[in-house]
């Protein structure tokens, strides 16, 4: 793969978890774990990033290639559920421009299911990240529903 081809990829949601991305990415490079600023995790079914002040969203970045992209493009379902946006996340060697992707605008909170959450714990696990991000998601996101 050339310089050229690489596409850095922030992952926040079932793409955390490292054999999940070695099925639907198998050319994939996982580089870091990474912190998107300035936003926060929301479920829609789907996790989801929405921009949120002085919150954050953990995740990792992986290099991946224009087929991987092509690859994570069908499981986002992208364009119709998910699209492509732009970020700067930190990570422990500094500030990266990276792809990522957001749900379209209309659809509504609600919970995960059993199945995506544990793919998310699984991603978590892979990357050392802290499971106490999930469980304050899962609190607003009951209180939100009114559950």
């Amino acid at each position: 793969m050339s310089w050229q081809d690489e596409v850095l990829y922030f992952a926040y949601g079932a793409n955390l978890c490292r054999a999940h991305m070695d099925l639907w990415c198998p050319d994939s490079h996982p580089l870091s774990r990474a912190v998107l600023p300035d936003h926060r995790l929301v479920f829609r079914t789907w996790a989801d990033v929405v921009p949120s002040p002085g919150d954050t969203v953990p995740g990792a970045v992986y290099e991946i290639t224009p087929k991987d992209l092509a690859s994570l493009d069908e499981f986002q379902d992208c364009p119709a559920l998910y699209h492509h946006v732009h970020v700067q996340v930190e990570t422990g060697g500094g500030p990266v421009e990276a792809l990522a992707y957001q749900m379209n605008p209309g659809h509504p909170l609600s919970l995960p299911d059993a199945d995506y959450l544990c793919l998310l714990l699984r991603g978590y696990e892979d990357w050392g990240l802290d499971f106490g991000t999930l469980e304050q998601i899962d609190r607003s996101a009951r209180a939100a529903l009114d559950l």
